[in-house]
């Protein structure tokens, strides 16, 4: 009981939103880059557990007698909601055997939440699920989850799998399974006023040296802090991962790389030239009212820059300044419970979400990645006026997902507000802050 109580509070803080991919995000609030957030796509979270808000996907498809029923519990709203039933209804146009349900649980806390009360009577989980994949290492563990392995390589398969983002094949693809389908995607990119740079001859940083030698150029020009990152939790496990150093129950949060890691971005808040997103929440803020100069978050936070730049300046967009970049959002899992034809009517209905067409109509309706290479390069993608687009084929070649293991939502969420701590003192003593963090990111994982 304390785990699932401790995978909760941790998706509670995360989505206390969150997170675009970041984070998520849903539409009521900023995409974060995620944070497994998450990724972006926050929505206001709710604590009250109610029953699923049944909705109907089409107003001209309606159940049978002959169709199979597919319930989908998802956290979609908004725009993003909008764009899911329509694409739904146009999968139940062409699938007329095929009734999708979908049931809103509001946002990304109160589905969790949902989820892990069902844990106690699995006969009232739904077919299928939104989830981020830590959410369901304790489903899978007690056998609840469908291993789709044999659906997608089947004969009425995904032909394409490999297509599929390898950054993104990974995360889905557990102890030789694959475990899900890949939905609402998005990694973190770095956003930029490209008045300024133009003005100051910046040229777009691609390392982390980089990175901070714009950032002092423009503080030292401009008097604003030139950089700041919209996720501190993205931020220090993407630093790692660039130096090498998984983000698992091996890591020692006092090891040199670590305390680095640490020391390179107070280095920045105390020399003025980086700062943290603080009661700002999001970054996109700072940046459209010209108090920083650029800053790393979710691709699918583009919507808010655009409407708060209001021409005042041109922004644009570039790959993450450096090798690897997290990838964010939710995947779509099918539970066990479900009959032979649920399946495979529940199947079908993933197979069409994931495919190129949809994923570049979803992506273009939400802002969020296309998680194929095949939509990343089409032209109906491409065509697009979006900043993202003619970066994204080069951000996307650089995705990772976090080892998927037990605990790791939660001392991701744990990392995050130590280095606010941290990085709001200035006085702070990183070592000794660390030193005292250790023990608590190791019970994480146990």
């Amino acid at each position: 009981m304390r785990r699932k109580l401790s995978i909760l509070a941790a998706m509670a803080l995360s989505l206390g939103l969150f997170t675009a991919c970041g984070n998520n995000q849903e539409a009521t609030t900023e995409p974060a880059a995620d944070t497994a957030v998450e990724e972006s796509t926050e929505t206001k979270e709710s604590t009250d557990a109610e029953a699923p808000k049944e909705e109907t996907s089409s107003e001209e498809v309606t159940a049978t007698g002959d169709a199979t029923e597919v319930v989908f519990w998802h956290a979609m709203g908004g725009g993003q909601g909008e764009a899911l039933e329509k694409l739904t209804k146009q999968f139940e146009e062409e699938n007329p055997d095929v009734k999708i349900t979908l049931q809103s649980q509001e946002d990304y806390g109160k589905l969790n939440q949902t989820l892990v009360s069902s844990l106690q009577s699995p006969k009232d989980l739904p077919t299928i699920t939104q989830a981020y994949p830590d959410w369901m290492l304790q489903f899978d563990q007690a056998g609840l989850v469908t291993d789709l392995t044999d659906y997608v390589k089947g004969e009425d398969g995904i032909d394409d799998y490999e297509d599929i983002l390898p950054g993104i094949r990974d995360e889905i693809e557990q102890d030789g399974k694959i475990l899900g389908i890949p939905f609402n995607k998005s990694t973190e990119v770095f956003w930029y006023n490209k008045d300024l740079f133009d003005e100051l001859g910046l040229e777009v940083p691609t390392s982390f040296e980089e990175l901070a030698e714009v950032s002092k150029k423009i503080y030292e020009e401009k008097g604003i802090p030139g950089v700041g990152f919209d996720s501190l939790s993205n931020y220090y496990v993407t630093y790692l991962k660039n130096k090498g150093v998984e983000f698992d129950a091996n890591l020692d949060v006092t090891s040199p790389e670590s305390i680095e890691a640490v020391n390179y971005y107070k280095d920045g808040v105390v020399g003025g030239y980086f700062r943290i997103a603080g009661t700002d929440q999001y970054m996109s803020g700072p940046l459209t009212n010209e108090q920083v100069g650029a800053y790393i978050g979710s691709n699918a936070g583009e919507v808010y820059i655009k409407d708060g730049v209001e021409g005042k300046f041109e922004y644009a967009a570039a790959p993450y300044p450096a090798e690897n970049a997290v990838q964010q959002g939710t995947n779509i899992y099918m539970f066990d419970k479900a009959t032979d034809e649920e399946k495979q009517a529940a199947f079908k209905y993933l197979k069409y979400l994931a495919s190129k067409d949809a994923q570049i109509q979803f992506a273009l309706d939400t802002g969020y990645m296309p998680a194929r290479q095949s939509a990343v390069e089409d032209d109906s993608y491409k065509s697009s006026e979006s900043a993202i687009v003619p970066i994204l084929s080069d951000a996307s070649g650089k995705l990772f997902s976090r080892p998927l293991v037990e605990g790791s939502q939660q001392a991701y969420n744990d990392i995050g507000s130590v280095l606010e701590s941290i990085l709001s003192n200035k006085d702070s003593d990183v070592e000794a802050e660390m030193e005292a963090f250790a023990p608590q990111f190791q019970s994480d994982f146990n």
